[in-house]
């Protein structure tokens, strides 16, 4: 198969929202009740932090992939430019199939073209399949962090 990433344009909006709409419905998440919000999605979009990944033309996966000041603290490795990764989700009907950990090595790439030295994101701790599959792909487990949303997330690093 031939995947397509890019960064998502406002016509991808529809199809995006419906991904995560499908993943809160389908999967395992702590997202819902507004979040993401379309506002945020389209924010992302217009902001060209938002990463798709194509199958056949159809989004199969997508991230948002910035600067991100509230997460921007170094926790273990010492990021000095670090990039944040969020609202990383992989459609259901594609889930079990290693396009998640190909999906993070094409954003640790871009990530690098920015001119990070590493990135980071939050998982929650409810959520052992993709922290399994987050440091099958070289993330290190940085420890406990604490969310304002009522449930505990650990912190992942990775230095380039």
């Amino acid at each position: 198969m031939v995947y397509v990433f890019k960064k998502a344009c406002i016509k991808d909006f529809d199809e995006v929202f419906s991904l995560y709409q499908d993943v809160i419905k389908n999967t395992f998440t702590t997202w819902g009740n507004g979040y993401p919000s379309k506002v945020l999605i389209k924010q992302d979009i217009a902001q060209k932090k938002l990463y798709v990944l194509k199958d056949n033309n159809k989004i199969i996966a997508v991230s948002y992939l910035g600067k991100n000041e509230a997460e921007d603290e170094a926790v273990e490795v010492k990021l000095t430019k670090p990039i944040c990764v969020a609202r990383i989700c992989v459609s259901p009907n594609y889930q079990s199939m290693g396009i998640g950990g190909y999906f993070m090595g094409l954003l640790k790439e871009e990530a690098k073209k920015m001119g990070a030295d590493g990135m980071h994101f939050h998982v929650c701790t409810q959520n052992p399949s993709a922290m399994k599959m987050y440091e099958k792909v070289g993330f290190k487990n940085c420890g406990l962090g604490k969310s304002n949303y009522g449930y505990d997330f650990y912190k992942y690093e990775i230095k380039f």
